[in-house]
């Protein structure tokens, strides 16, 4: 498994020197790209180019596998434009040439030295970056050099390959949940009759915050003439904006998934089945405000690092169509819409929370293949608990995310 982690770097001047020169060689890719695909009609190949840059930049102070990677870059925008190009037909190649470019480096430009430093090597002539890293205990497999727009800083991006714990068991235990906005996750296990609800409040007030400020933003922008100075300033406002709320709103979402994943191996359990929401934003319409809601909603993205950290200790990930399993008592099988956050049973007249019977109802669709009435509850329902995110205390239950760094900065 591949974890990348960002560390701060003293030489700022040095950093921006090299990335003026990452930018000079990707646009000359470019623009050598574009030349003889007009006038002789034909694609360069990549080992064309890499012969032609190494001449190139033969006096650059970058590492001769930081070129490389500069054209590989390029080659990896452009297979996918050929990809796009089967479905869009108005697809365009990359075009842009850049002033400024990430630096690359590969393994054979990193070092770990013993006293902690990391050295990134930008070939003989070239001054060597140097990081202070002195908790790191495995030398990366890769690196990147990247502007930061909302620090004005540049930072080194690296990926250190670890090995996480794997599962050791296989068995038939299943953990069902059930996405939601208000809340992210409820799960149910049945086999200690636990559920378990992943609160949204801090999510859902970093969304909103987020959408009221970009609001006004975007309000005093349009009074302003497109690429004024006032405009710029809002501009990188906005951007500034958009990048912190990013990073919070994947803090709460890493963080409850990675919870999720020590609760399984906790309790050995072997596969997690989700209910499945391909296709719900065009299916629905309720109004304005609502498919605002919808539009941004994160299941996609939750679903996403679920998966990806499920995979990397061996668990199996499932989905299952989940129409109306929010609607059906678990106990009696009839089926009734809630209009608050509780279902109340009219029939059997029973009482649980709304997301809880759609957790329960994608495990009995999951195991039994159905939600009629003879599949019902049975047993004792533990009372639901709820897990709240806290930027600093939330942590995992179990020592499966390994990290690559001995003491002070976690996996």
């Amino acid at each position: 498994m591949n974890k990348t982690y960002i560390l701060p770097i003293n030489q700022q001047e040095l950093a921006k020197q090299l990335s003026r020169q990452s930018g000079r060689i990707y646009s000359k890719v470019v623009s050598t790209i574009f030349k003889l695909k007009q006038n002789k009609n034909i694609w360069l190949s990549k080992n064309g180019m890499e012969k032609l840059i190494k001449l190139y930049a033969s006096e650059f102070r970058l590492h001769s596998q930081t070129k490389q990677g500069i054209v590989q870059q390029y080659y990896n925008n452009l297979k996918s434009f050929f990809n796009a190009k089967e479905n869009q037909e108005n697809a365009k190649p990359p075009y842009k040439t850049r002033k400024y470019n990430k630096v690359i480096y590969k393994r054979s430009a990193i070092k770990l030295k013993d006293n902690g430093v990391l050295r990134l090597s930008n070939g003989r002539k070239g001054k060597a970056i140097k990081v202070k890293a002195p908790s790191l205990t495995k030398k990366p497999k890769y690196a990147e050099l990247i502007y930061h727009h909302n620090e004005d800083k540049y930072k080194l991006h690296i990926t250190v390959e670890v090995k996480n714990k794997k599962i050791d068991y296989d068995n038939d235990k299943v953990l069902a949940i059930d996405l939601g906005q208000k809340h992210p996750m409820v799960t149910y296990n049945n086999q200690t009759k636990e559920s378990i609800i992943y609160n949204g409040g801090r999510l859902n007030s970093f969304i909103r915050f987020r959408n009221k400020e970009l609001a006004k933003l975007q309000e005093k922008m349009s009074r302003c003439q497109k690429y004024s100075n006032r405009w710029k300033k809002l501009n990188r406002a906005k951007k500034k904006l958009l990048s912190k709320s990013k990073n919070k709103i994947m803090d709460v979402l890493k963080k409850y998934a990675s919870h999720l994943i020590s609760f399984c191996l906790k309790r050995e359990i072997s596969t997690i089945v989700i209910g499945d929401l391909k296709g719900i934003r065009e299916k629905i319409n309720f109004g304005t405000k609502d498919n605002q809601k919808m539009h941004q909603w994160l299941f996609g993205q939750l679903i996403d690092i679920i998966k990806y950290q499920a995979k990397a200790i061996g668990i199996k990930v499932k989905f299952i169509d989940e129409s109306y399993t929010s609607q059906t008592c678990p106990q009696c099988g009839y089926q009734h819409k809630p209009s608050d956050r509780n279902f109340d049973c009219p029939n059997c007249n029973v009482s649980f929370h709304r997301d809880f019977v759609g957790a329960f109802n994608i495990y009995k669709k999951y195991t039994r293949g159905s939600l009629d009435k003879s599949s019902r509850l049975e047993g004792v329902l533990t009372s639901s608990y709820g897990v709240k995110y806290d930027s600093n205390s939330i942590s995992c239950l179990t020592n499966w995310n390994t990290s690559p760094f001995g003491q002070g900065i976690p996996a």
